[in-house]
């Protein structure tokens, strides 16, 4: 609706061709379906590196894993997406600042969320004592998850189908999580969710400093070659 409001045919055209943009490439997908997995193994490993204990793992849940990837798409995936990428996003200048522009959209669209801090579901926070401490833990989570949305959308120049199987990525691989431990009280999950924000926090870090080593062998290797011209 506000894409009709605002660039009108033309804007709803545009939002339709992004939405079927899913020939992005096979690594560009395979990223989007594995980097809920990786960041979850991440902070597990993370978690149990500190001392964590898990319990006892409901082997039973394996069978079933991809019913559980595929069915919260509805929950989050589509009805988010085409607000946060599909709309507002493009408003932004994401790809010429994409740090700015997705610190904006992280922190609208965990602010979003926050009427269902004191929900019993809703969000990774929801059903634990609502204070500072987990506000910002949430909203270091959803920012720091941003960065990665931005860095895909511009690499698929704007697919937002590439969006929604990241989102569903990321909140599929929370829920199995969860049930894989079902012996985990709150306590211990809330500090499994620490080293979630943690293990991606660290990732993205990897990843820009790798971006940047990459970037400055590139700029070495040019110059290199005026020289020689």
């Amino acid at each position: 609706a506000l894409t009709a409001f605002y660039d009108g045919k033309a804007g709803l055209r545009a939002l339709g061709k992004r939405t079927l943009a899913i020939r992005v490439g096979g690594s560009w997908l395979l990223v989007a379906l594995l980097a809920g997995p990786v960041l979850y193994a991440a902070s597990v490993a993370l978690y149990i590196g500190f001392g964590g204990t898990v319990g006892e793992v409901n082997y039973g849940l394996l069978p079933w894993i991809p019913v559980v990837f595929i069915v919260p798409v509805i929950f989050g995936p589509l009805a988010e997406e085409f607000g946060w990428r599909g709309f507002a996003l493009p408003l932004l200048d994401h790809k010429r600042k994409p740090i700015v522009a997705s610190i904006i959209i992280g922190f609208i669209w965990a602010l979003w969320h926050a009427p269902l801090f004191w929900a019993e579901t809703g969000t990774a926070i929801s059903g634990y004592t609502i204070d500072a401490a987990t506000i910002a833990l949430f909203f270091a989570a959803v920012i720091g998850s941003s960065f990665i949305y931005t860095w895909m959308f511009n690499g698929t120049s704007g697919s937002l189908f590439i969006a929604v199987l990241l989102h569903l990525s990321m909140n599929a691989s929370g829920t199995i999580t969860g049930m894989l431990f079902p012996q985990m009280n709150l306590e211990q999950k809330l500090d499994l969710y620490e080293c979630y924000v943690l293990a991606l926090w660290a990732i993205l870090l990897l990843g820009t400093l790798v971006r940047r080593v990459r970037s400055s062998r590139e700029a070495v290797a040019t110059a290199e070659l005026s020289k020689q011209v």
